[in-house]
């Protein structure tokens, strides 16, 4: 079988890590743009120019959603899927979904598959074109992977029937993920925040909260990774830093941490759909504070202390009492470390998507 995942700027190693292990029993090829968020993967790789490969400039998105209905469209992208059996692509709205879906209906692909995080119904749909690019994709995708089970729900008051989608969440590689097999005999207590700085994020909210209980606690450090618009921001100040690690190497940020925090904010048009790194953390043993938002209470379930975005007062209390509490910290550590065993090792995501494949295909 043909199996062709495109991905197009998104493309990344994060997600990835959930297809890698279908090589052995497939013809697995993936498809970025130019320029994705990462090309570095274990899948062969064919990279085909988007409109998103276009330098930066202002209102980029907003004036090349208006152009092409959505910016994500891969120029040949149809002579690169032609006889696959699976093409397996994301969301409703995406303008490489869209290729897809009319390459099906000329008959120069079997059968697609998406994967869809999306928690908010009918978003994204106020730019021209869109409304029918979604009502395309619900009439012509062979089935859906949710996610959450979030993410179904918003799929189904859509108009997608249920027995169209199984919820399959992401994994990861947890011989990588994994506690530290040596205990940390240190006086300082570091937060991290493996995040793009952005507002959404909630960054600005743990900044204000760190500072405010670093007054009591000296010995306290907060680390930020990621980048984003707010960088400059929250640099400057005593005991936080900001850096910018490779996914190869990230996980060494969460064995060196005490406390994972992820304060996300929602949005009128988004709410966290996810949070890879809240997986990561928990697999590490590592507590989580985060927001009850979007579909972070279903990935974190009971190993995570939530508080309802944007209370800095809230979430300055729950890291003071995370910070006073070891063994709250190893209680709520050892129960993320669990759940990710059970629920989002990569090998296991792998042989379920496997089996869908199989089943449509037959």
């Amino acid at each position: 079988m043909k199996i062709t995942i495109v991905r197009g700027a998104f493309l990344n190693p994060f997600e990835l890590q959930n297809y890698t292990p279908l090589k052995n029993e497939f013809n697995v090829i993936a498809i970025s743009s130019k320029f994705p968020v990462s090309t570095k993967i274990d899948l062969p790789l064919t990279r085909l120019w988007s409109p998103t490969d276009l330098p930066p400039f202002p209102f980029k998105y907003p004036i090349l959603n208006r152009l092409f209905v959505d910016a994500h469209r891969l120029f040949g992208l149809e002579n690169v899927i032609k006889r696959s059996d699976v093409v397996h692509v994301a969301e409703t709205y995406y303008g490489y979904t869209n290729q897809a879906v009319i390459a099906k209906r000329r008959g120069l692909v079997k059968k697609i598959v998406s994967t869809v995080w999306e928690v908010i119904p009918h978003n994204n749909e106020k730019i021209r074109g869109r409304k029918n690019y979604k009502k395309l994709a619900r009439e012509n995708i062979d089935h859906f992977i949710a996610v959450t089970n979030l993410a179904k729900t918003a799929l189904i008051k859509e108009g997608v029937k249920s027995d169209k989608i199984s919820v399959i969440p992401v994994g990861i590689n947890l011989d990588k993920f994994k506690p530290s097999s040596t205990k940390k005999n240190k006086r300082d207590i570091t937060v991290l925040c493996v995040a793009r700085l952005v507002p959404e994020k909630g960054v600005m909210d743990l900044l204000h909260a760190f500072l405010n209980i670093r007054k009591k606690i000296p010995n306290l450090r907060l680390v930020f990774v990621g980048s984003g618009p707010l960088k400059s921001e929250l640099k400057g100040y005593k005991n936080v830093s900001v850096k910018t690690v490779p996914y190869s190497q990230i996980q060494q940020e969460y064995l060196k941490s005490d406390i994972f925090c992820l304060p996300s904010r929602a949005t009128e048009t988004w709410e966290e759909q996810y949070g890879m790194c809240l997986v990561e953390a928990m697999a590490c043993g590592i507590p989580v504070i985060s927001t009850k938002t979007g579909a972070i209470p279903e990935v974190c379930g009971d190993s995570a202390l939530l508080f309802d975005s944007g209370n800095v007062a809230e979430l300055e209390k729950l890291l003071t009492k995370l910070i006073y509490n070891k063994e709250l910290r190893l209680s709520l550590g050892k129960r993320g470390s669990e759940i990710a065993k059970d629920k989002y090792d990569s090998k296991k995501i792998a042989a379920q998507i496997s089996d869908l494949y199989k089943k449509i295909c037959r």
